[in-house]
């Protein structure tokens, strides 16, 4: 017999279903994720190893709620009851004056007024259910008897994981979006574009998981990144290649290399053999394999274990972001611009901050979102001008490596011109004044 009697309101819902019927709204991410942390404790209010059974709506949204109190109580079925979604109270109590029911504690998930109706009639106390809220009645001489309220717990705060359940959605969409690009970049290996989304792909989960390092588990966050990493060092070279190659074709067109110059061919050939060494290395390593693998884990961030219990709100991830802004700011102000690796890692920073920006718009607001469209102008200008130091060391390099020996004076040519677009740039840069061009 029924002695003890917890009502539960369903948790946070969206406000409309893909099909428009009411029944099949469901909760949100925040929503499953609030009563995921909570009802471990509320229902630990219940004592060691309850005997529980579950009665529910049946809405997805309280199916959904029923499931995560099933979790906490360890139940193994859930009983529909229509009459609680018809929130129809005298069918619902012949309901539960004629059940066989065998636990002593008898949880009904449902919805208002319904909820604070059925506490009404039991308790006669007039208790207002919250989304997610549960209170406990005592029926020693059970559900055909008036009761006493024995506990009563106000559901969580899902604003606490409304951030999170976005960030969470960000990164398994980056997540996807990386693999698909893996995907397209090994069906295409030849293809220069495809090299480049994957490697913008790759960048920007990269930066996503570095903004997220201080509250994400050190273990994911650290294989995560390295991976990513990894691969951004194996693609590199490849890509420096691309880089050099359309400033050698420019200065073919140009007429500053002759039509019969041989250095496009060179260049080609080295890609080749670079791609070789690439796509070995991939297969070596199970790439594919791996990086499909965590597209797979990672829509579910690893969140530190203070942040699942105490969730995190846009403010914290707004104060995070105004603190990396302020350091790449300080970093500008200061960076020389003749120094080639200072400006390599000024760029990646602002081209971090950028992918953050665009990404997290929805958490970080309007305001923040904005710096986007400024760190990407930055991370462009800082870009030609890493392009032309790139370019100028690999042609310089080359010159030694016997695969260009015909090409030298070629290869000598275009050092000389991205020496001059480097310090045509350091005229002309608009960063003049924030940035020292010299020390």
């Amino acid at each position: 017999m029924v002695k003890t009697l917890v009502l539960v309101r369903h948790g946070k819902t969206e406000t409309e279903s893909a099909s428009g019927g009411d029944i099949d709204r469901k909760l949100t991410p925040a929503g499953v994720r609030a009563l995921e942390i909570a009802y471990p404790r509320t229902f630990s209010l219940l004592g060691e190893d309850p005997e529980v059974s579950i009665w529910c709506s049946p809405a997805v949204r309280a199916l959904q709620t029923a499931g995560v109190v099933a979790e906490a109580v360890d139940a193994c079925g859930i009983d529909v009851h229509r009459s609680i979604y018809d929130q129809d109270v005298d069918q619902f109590l012949a309901e539960l004056a004629s059940a066989d029911v065998d636990a002593e504690t008898l949880v009904v998930v449902g919805h208002v007024p319904f909820m604070d109706e059925l506490a009404a009639h039991f308790t006669g106390a007039e208790i207002r259910f919250n989304k997610g809220a549960a209170a406990a009645i005592s029926l020693p001489a059970g559900p055909g008897e008036k009761g006493t309220l024995r506990w009563y717990v106000a559901g969580p705060d899902a604003v606490a994981w409304d951030a999170m359940a976005e960030v969470d959605n960000q990164v398994e969409l980056m997540t996807v979006e990386m693999a698909d690009a893996l995907d397209a970049f090994l069906d295409e290996p030849e293809s220069v574009e495809a090299l480049r989304d994957f490697r913008v792909r790759l960048r920007r989960l990269r930066s996503l998981i570095l903004f997220l390092a201080p509250w994400q588990s050190k273990k994911q966050s650290h294989r995560t990144a390295d991976d990513l990493r990894a691969l951004i060092d194996a693609t590199s070279p490849l890509r420096e290649i691309d880089i050099l190659s359309d400033s050698v074709d420019a200065l073919v067109e140009s007429g500053e290399l002759g039509e019969n110059c041989l250095l496009p061919v060179a260049c080609a050939k080295e890609r080749q053999l670079e791609l070789e060494s690439v796509l070995s290395l991939m297969k070596k390593r199970h790439v594919k394999r791996r990086m499909h693998n965590l597209a797979d884990e990672l829509p579910s961030i690893k969140w530190k274990s203070r942040v699942l219990s105490e969730g995190l709100r846009a403010e914290d991830f707004q104060k995070h972001f105004d603190e990396e802004l302020a350091d790449l700011d300080d970093v500008l102000f200061g960076l020389n611009l003749r120094d080639g690796e200072a400006v390599h890692r000024a760029r990646r920073d602002a081209k971090e901050m950028h992918f953050v920006a665009s990404c997290l718009g929805a958490v970080l607001g309007e305001e923040r979102a904005s710096a986007s469209g400024y760190m990407e102008s930055i991370q462009g200008e800082l870009g030609a001008l890493n392009d032309a130091y790139r370019n100028e060391r690999l042609a310089n390099y080359y010159s030694t490596s016997p695969r260009f020996r015909g090409v030298r004076a070629d290869l000598g040519v275009v050092a000389r011109d991205q020496a001059e677009v480097a310090s045509a740039i350091l005229a002309g840069s608009s960063f003049s004044g924030r940035m020292r061009a010299s020390e």
